[in-house]
């Protein structure tokens, strides 16, 4: 079962937390730790999700109206676990980006 950092920082954006729901459910996640909010100055309509890898996990850069950091450390292959997020059908309306932050590639 995941945790959250500090067992008391709860606070999500509305969509993040549609994501880290989601993520709850998966197995192999050892922890969730929600980041800081930050209001976005664009206008863009949508919603998305910039997968960043690490050596940890990963790491979700969740955007809406505004924009949320959500580091996730894992078990198992992160991919894996991107794909489930990407076939569930509550975050259909998300589009979804990846990039990698590992030292040496």
């Amino acid at each position: 079962m995941s945790k959250l950092r500090g067992r008391s920082h709860t606070t999500l954006t509305e969509t993040a937390d549609l994501v880290v729901r989601e993520l709850e459910k998966v197995a192999g996640i050892k922890m969730i730790a929600p980041g800081e909010i930050r209001t976005n100055k664009r206008s863009a309509s949508g919603r998305f999700v910039t997968v960043s890898f690490t050596q940890a996990g990963f790491e979700l850069l969740i955007s809406g109206q505004s924009s949320q950091k959500v580091a996730i450390h894992t078990d198992k292959d992160s991919r894996l676990i991107i794909a489930e997020l990407r076939n569930s059908k509550k975050l259909r309306d998300f589009i979804f980006k990846e990039r990698v932050r590992k030292p040496g590639e």
